[in-house]
Order: structure tokens, then sequence, then C-alpha cells
């Protein structure tokens, strides 16, 4: 998916992110006075006023220690090379080198509001991300970033958490000067989409999916 299709921009999932997003900006400008790259016009106030209670718990959740120290293992890197990382179908995954994402997982982690500014100063992450930045190469980011904080045996049980994380790494990703610059965001939408849908659905839609904190297993 190189360019967002309507239905992906249109979904509950884009347009939350969206949020999410306006939310992370409006934090960081009254911490500093950085304007954020996350910034949006298309259906900003309306796409407030639905998800603004969501994104906030969403926010919430990762501002909680959620990435503090204690909670930052080092990537397994079997997680870059497993096979089980991959869709049916997907192509060219194994090429990719393991080395450059082993430090861009760990620059997402850790760099927060200067992580566009680290990366455009080594030019060889950049450019692998600008050569190589497709649905593919995010799934498996997030996944690692994800499962780098929740291991996969706890995974089942902590479905918010994992959701606040691909959120956060959508984000970040976004700030990156890559283009097209709304690409992170359809990726991002898709892969909740793919992942998470079927545990939103159970829990009745995404206002209602955070009113509780009994995590269930997809079905």
């Amino acid at each position: 998916m190189e360019d967002d299709s309507p239905l992906i921009t249109c979904s509950d999932e884009y347009r939350l992110l969206e949020t999410y997003c306006q939310k992370r900006r409006k934090r960081e400008s009254r911490a500093r006075s950085v304007e954020s790259a996350c910034m949006y016009s298309l259906g900003a106030q309306s796409d407030d006023e639905q998800f603004g209670d969501v994104a906030e718990k969403l926010t919430q959740i990762v501002d909680k220690g959620l990435l503090g120290e204690e909670l930052l293992h080092n990537v397994d890197k079997r997680l870059l090379v497993d096979e089980g990382l991959e869709s049916d179908g997907d192509l060219g995954v194994k090429d990719v080198d393991q080395d450059v994402i082993d430090k861009l997982i760990d620059l997402l982690k850790k760099s927060g509001d200067n992580l566009n500014e680290r990366i455009q100063s080594n030019h060889e992450l950049l450019g692998y991300l600008q050569r190589t930045f497709t649905y593919d190469l995010f799934k498996k980011l997030t996944k690692a970033f994800i499962t780098s904080v929740v291991p996969e045996y706890l995974q089942s049980k902590r479905k918010r958490e994992q959701i606040a994380l691909a959120f956060e790494v959508t984000s970040r990703l976004k700030a990156l000067d890559l283009h097209p610059m709304n690409r992170a965001m359809g990726y991002g939408a898709q892969y909740l989409q793919e992942n998470f849908a079927p545990w939103v659905k159970q829990h009745g839609g995404w206002e209602k999916a955070f009113d509780d904190n009994d995590d269930e297993e997809v079905h």
C-alpha cells in the first residue's frame, strides 16, 4: 500500500490516529516551543470531539511508564527473522537489513521528540527509510517494538497496551521527514485493522473498548 486508499483515510483507525497525534503535539508544545510535524486540518474538530477521550486514554497508557527504562528490554533478534511476523504472500521481508532495523527500534523507543533529528543526522538510517519504507517494514518495526515492551506470552491479556504502543510508534514514525508524509498514518491504520479490529469490535468499538481494565483474548 504505497498510497492511502479512501477506505483507510476515512476509517475510524485513521481518524483516531489523527486525534492521537494532535494530542501528542499539544503536550509537546506545552512542554517545549517546538512545532510538531503531526498536524492535520481535515476533520480535526469533529475527530477530536468523537475520539478525544479514547486518544487521551491511549496517551495515558503510554505515559504511565510503559516505555520506562525498566520495560525497555533488548529486542529479541529472533523476532526480526521470525517467519511468523509475515502474513501470507509477504515478499522480501528476509532481505531487510537486520542491523539497521535494530537501530531504528532502539531510536524509536528512546529518542522521543528528537527522533527526527537523530534520524536526519544518520545518513545510513535516513537513506534506508527513504528507500524501503513500505508496509512490510512498518509492520516489522511495529511488531518488534510492541514485543520488546509486552512479551508474546502476555500479549493475549494486554491488548490495550499493545494498541497504545502501535499508536505511539505510528506517531513517532509520522514525525519523520519521509515522503509521502501521510504514509505512516495509512500504515498505522492498516496495522490496527489487521491486528486489533476483532478485539475492538468484541469490546464495543473504539469508544467503549477502553472503558474497563479487563483485557480478553481475541477469539
